[in-house]
């Protein structure tokens, strides 16, 4: 059985795999596709960023009240997303 984690804009649960895992390094949200950076981690369904953005999810998820570069994460979101409209084409 696969671990369990929530995601932390819509708190729906999902297998580790389906979600997207987080670290926070220097002030910036950065995406761990790999599920192998160390840190404070947090998990986000990609379709769920805009939600997490305006609720603060990330502030909440990472115990800051600072706000976060969430550049990184939104260019390696936008190129995900992009991919998979190739894919589909």
């Amino acid at each position: 059985m696969d671990p369990v984690r929530s995601c932390i804009a819509c708190r729906g649960q999902g297998n580790w795999r389906d979600l997207l895992h987080l670290v926070l390094r220097d002030n910036r949200v950065t995406p761990d596709p790999s599920h192998r950076l160390g840190g404070r981690g947090a998990w986000l369904h990609p379709n769920c960023f805009e939600v997490a953005k305006n609720r603060r999810s990330f502030q909440r998820a990472f115990k800051t009240g600072e706000n976060l570069d969430l550049h990184e994460l939104e260019n390696y979101l936008s190129n995900l997303l992009n991919s998979v409209h190739k894919e589909q084409k």
